[in-house]
């Protein structure tokens, strides 16, 4: 049996998609909102706020991506929430990474920046259903940062080392990450399963915070 979350995706690309909209995007962006709306059927966070947009940005995502499907978020909660602990730095630097320069850059900018606070795998916090769709994603839009993580590090890690390395500061000790002791943290696997399957099949989240 599906879960919720894989029930939006179906109905959003099924029924809902833009003409002429690339499929690529439209997966990706699906899976954002399937798994904020996931989140928010359990009560973590408004759909919105899952996804770090005003309840008007919801709409226009609904508008530019999946039309069809803006019935889904009649009578959801649509209230925002501030921007979390170094999320504005994170919009910062993805933004000025960002190949698209328009409104559907500045939108996923601000959720993959927000999804970036949830505690597992990037990947599995975008609702994607491995790894190598993150990288998809970040080679397409954001290929001056998929250049530059040529050592494959995890994403978030990532993210904020480059954030650190912009403004002169280091949170690491070791000079290379060869000699790091807390290499596997940087570089280990990110092997799992996608949260919307696990919630599928009854399985709660570990607690444990992953990169």
């Amino acid at each position: 049996m599906r879960s919720a979350g894989e029930r939006i995706y179906a109905r959003l690309t099924g029924h809902g998609t833009a003409h002429g909209a690339d499929l690529f995007d439209l997966h990706v962006i699906a899976c954002m909102i399937a798994i904020a709306a996931q989140e928010a059927r359990a009560g973590i966070a408004p759909l919105a706020a899952g996804l770090g947009l005003e309840g008007w940005e919801v709409r226009a995502l609904f508008q530019l991506m999946f039309p069809g499907a803006i019935r889904e978020i009649e009578g959801l909660d649509m209230t925002p929430a501030p921007p979390l602990a170094d999320e504005a730095a994170l919009r910062d630097m993805l933004w000025y990474n960002c190949r698209d320069s328009g409104t559907f850059g500045r939108l996923l900018v601000r959720i993959v920046a927000r999804r970036c606070q949830r505690p597992n795998h990037l990947w599995q916090d975008l609702g994607f259903g491995s790894r190598r769709e993150l990288s998809g994603l970040m080679q397409r839009h954001f290929p001056n940062l998929a250049a530059r993580n040529r050592q494959d590090m995890k994403w978030k890690k990532f993210f904020y080392r480059t954030i650190c390395s912009s403004t002169g500061f280091s949170l690491c000790t070791a000079p290379v990450c060869s000699e790091c002791d807390d290499f596997e943290a940087c570089f280990g696997a990110e092997d799992g399963e996608s949260i919307l399957a696990r919630i599928r099949n009854d399985r709660p989240s570990p607690p444990e915070a992953r990169a």
